[in-house]
């Protein structure tokens, strides 16, 4: 017994001791978005680094550790991601919580199926198994306290109504440089031209995820003291709604030219993710790819980064 419990400190400590020495582990864009040299509110001249985000995290059901749990999200930031994403919800006492579904589907929960997040408390939340794992579901400030000084955190917004929720969870635990919303384009400006604003709304940053190419004009019609917060846009089905690549190429580079970087997703399934799936979305001329892979989304990273000379890949 006391040799297994030397064998996994060893292990630990060497896998913490190679992260420290590791410069990309220590590299700044993994742990803020607007600190010096973090690569995301540079532009493409100077940091054109590609960049990815692991959706839910580094999520593996047959290996026990399932979609938006704390397990996934630690090997997102283990294996190499630049930012993880999980789901942003709020319960009874109005305190984030990281859910997919309200109510809580069969194969999230088969203790608390059917549940509303709405109607539980945090605790009630935390207490809930996820479905044939040892993982239990986790509240928002404890996700902010653990990527602190790790990792890039993605929020996506699961209930239009809270936003301004959102936001002031940002403010409170201090994660507005090191955490982002995000959010559908029109909730996004629905919520820049209400009156008065969610207070705290120019403090954050924002994903804004565009579903045509309407919604990319209408983003660029809009004043730049909101794109200076949405530095970051997700084109949905990018390889279908923008089918002519001269019309996307300009789409990329007008938002490049606001300030912004672009991202796309690969296919939603880690088989069809495939090294091949990755690679067109940065030939396309995307700045992150939103992966379903993440073995396959770092080395492709790696290969675009070392093919431009940046270091460490």
């Amino acid at each position: 017994m006391y040799i297994n419990i030397l064998l996994v400190l060893s292990v630990l400590f060497v896998t913490g001791r190679a992260q420290k020495d590791d410069p990309y582990f220590t590299g700044a864009w993994r742990t803020s978005l607007d600190g010096a040299d973090s690569c995301w509110k540079q532009s493409t001249t100077e940091c054109n680094r590609a960049m990815v985000v692991v959706h839910g995290g580094d999520w593996d059901i047959t290996q026990g550790v399932p979609y938006d749990s704390s397990g996934a999200f630690e090997r997102g930031w283990q294996n190499g991601a630049d930012m993880v994403k999980g789901d942003f919800r709020v319960c009874k006492e109005n305190i984030g919580v990281i859910m997919h579904s309200s109510p809580i589907e069969y194969y999230e929960s088969i203790e608390c199926r059917g549940k509303i997040v709405d109607d539980m408390t945090v605790e009630q939340c935390e207490a809930c198994p996820m479905a044939t794992t040892s993982f239990n579901f986790t509240s928002v400030p404890e996700m902010l306290s653990w990527s602190n000084d790790k990792v890039n955190f993605m929020f996506c917004l699961k209930q239009d109504d809270k936003l301004p929720r959102a936001i002031s969870s940002m403010l409170e635990y201090n994660a507005q440089h090191r955490s982002i919303i995000e959010v559908k384009l029109p909730h996004l400006v629905d919520m820049y031209n209400s009156n008065p604003r969610p207070e705290g709304w120019d403090s954050v940053y924002y994903i804004a995820e565009l579903t045509c190419p309407e919604d990319a004009a209408s983003l660029l019609a809009m004043p730049q003291e909101l794109l200076d917060r949405t530095f970051l846009v997700e084109f949905e089905d990018w390889d279908s709604k923008w089918p002519d690549p001269a019309d996307l190429t300009n789409t990329l580079n007008a938002f490049k030219a606001r300030g912004a970087r672009t991202m796309a997703a690969t296919n939603n399934n880690a088989i069809e993710a495939t090294n091949a799936n990755h690679q067109a979305i940065f030939d396309a001329g995307f700045d992150v790819v939103y992966t379903y892979n993440l073995a396959n989304a770092v080395e492709v990273r790696k290969n675009v980064n070392t093919k431009r000379g940046i270091s460490p890949p």
